[in-house]
């Protein structure tokens, strides 16, 4: 009641918090939910979103280009790009791409940490109604027949990365070394 005698309804502090929190939450995921600041929406095809290269050798690296086309009716605007891969790298055009034209992402995959089959997921942000758009590819990374390395250079780069190698061939890895009793002080069961 206030001062007149009348009932005045407020929120307590906990209520007042709450209300305030969901409201807030609510406002930026429907914010988050369209990159698209004016509204404008538009259709997209990719040109073979599905790929599959032909096999590389290790170190090498593929180059990749992805058109996008423009099949709606207002210009079309790739907000990110993003391979499900740090192996991967990928540039995309940043200026609108109008209605019947096309646009390339270029995309480069370096395959020196990857050995055998590959498979990698790219997400296209873009001004459509579904907001994204997957592109895949897969290749199969396969080891230079040529240069096989030998067992001096095998123990050389275990000894670089290891540089108690010595030490632990002698007694045994630190965490693999048990633990020593002393018989005296051991107790008989009975």
């Amino acid at each position: 009641m206030n001062r007149n005698g009348k009932k005045v309804l407020f929120f307590d502090n906990g209520k007042l918090l709450l209300f305030l929190s969901v409201s807030i939450i609510a406002l930026s995921l429907l914010s988050a939910c369209s990159n698209n600041k004016d509204g404008s929406t538009t259709t997209i095809k990719i040109e073979d979103p599905e790929r599959k290269y032909f096999p590389i050798l290790q170190g090498q690296r593929q180059n990749i280009n992805v058109k996008v086309f423009n099949t709606g009716k207002n210009p079309l605007k790739i907000f990110a790009v993003y391979p499900s891969c740090g192996c991967t790298v990928a540039k995309y055009p940043t200026k609108l791409i109008p209605v019947g034209e096309y646009g390339t992402i270029e995309m480069e995959y370096n395959s020196n940490k990857n050995l055998g089959y590959v498979g990698i997921y790219t997400t296209i942000k873009t001004n459509t109604k579904e907001g994204s758009q997957t592109f895949f590819f897969e290749i199969n990374v396969v080891p230079d027949p040529h240069y096989t390395k030998d067992y001096e250079e095998l123990y050389n780069a275990d000894k670089e990365a290891n540089k108690s190698l010595v030490k632990e061939l002698v007694d045994g890895a630190a965490n693999q070394q048990g633990y020593i009793v002393d018989p005296k002080q051991m107790r008989k069961f009975k």
